[in-house]
């Protein structure tokens, strides 16, 4: 690929700086692409090979790799055992991976069985079922969640069980109460939301809270929808909820934190 693209960028007469320039992204990623350094994401190539009017040799090229790589795996007479170690890794973790769908609808079900559910301060709080007693209210600017005996105090992102501090969580958090036993006391687990990387339109790479999260193209506009928040793309723009934040550009890093908090991590160039 490296030496593809070095190839063509001569015979069009473009130093590495020229080339770099049109595709937005620095010399020194550009050099260590043609020598085989790094491998680059697959907008980055498209982006390349459209600078240089060869979109149909970065398609050849895919094609002949992908073709290539097939052909050789299933050849079983080259690295018999290594291949067949390979295809048998690649059923096991697609099995696995209907396995984990499976167990993950069950667990649904079991936190509809298992407990009593409160979104206060928009924290899913999970609190046993069984208990004597529920129910939350807020104090000044204090949230309460009464379970049983136990009592949960959450506090500008503080998280407290029987007044000894457990941790922080913010929004789309969940926190789960775990009943005492005979010979253990109650406690409290904190699970972060999990976040989905997104390649933009542009090669801006947003990191978005599992969310809802719907996206919508119009002319040369992109648009992010990510639960209450939207993220706006144009013309290189970036703007949250209608308000302009920074530029970015392709390799570029935009973040949303589940609390509203964007961030846009500016690439170096080298």
């Amino acid at each position: 690929m490296g030496k593809r693209i070095s190839e063509l960028r001569k015979a069009k007469g473009f130093t590495q700086e020229e080339l770099a320039e049109q595709c937005k992204i620095s010399a020194r990623t550009l050099q260590r692409i043609e020598a085989g350094v790094v491998t680059p994401r697959a907008y980055t190539i498209r982006v390349i090979f459209a600078a240089l009017k060869e979109d149909s040799s970065f398609m050849r090229l895919r094609f002949e790799h992908v073709y290539q790589y097939l052909k050789d795996l299933f050849n079983l007479k080259i690295n018999t055992m290594k291949k067949v170690s390979v295809l048998s890794a690649a059923v096991v973790a697609t099995g696995f991976g209907l396995f984990a769908l499976c167990s993950e609808s069950k667990a649904q079900d079991d936190i509809s069985k298992k407990y009593v559910k409160d979104n206060s301060r928009k924290i899913t709080w999970l609190l046993p079922k069984g208990l004597s007693g529920y129910g939350s209210y807020f104090r000044s600017d204090t949230l309460f969640l009464r379970a049983g005996k136990d009592l949960i105090k959450e506090y500008n992102g503080n998280v407290y069980l029987n007044d000894q501090f457990v941790g922080s969580a913010i929004e789309s958090d969940t926190v789960i109460l775990k009943k005492a036993t005979l010979f253990k006391k109650a406690k409290l687990e904190i699970r972060r939301v999990e976040y989905v990387e997104i390649l933009g339109n542009t090669g801006i790479i947003y990191v978005l809270p599992m969310l809802p999260l719907s996206m919508q193209k119009d002319d040369d506009t992109m648009y992010y929808k990510v639960g209450k928040h939207e993220i706006t793309e144009k013309d290189n723009k970036i703007y949250f909820n209608g308000v302009y934040q920074s530029e970015a550009f392709a390799n570029d890093t935009v973040i949303l934190r589940p609390n509203g908090i964007l961030t846009i991590k500016i690439e170096k160039l080298n």
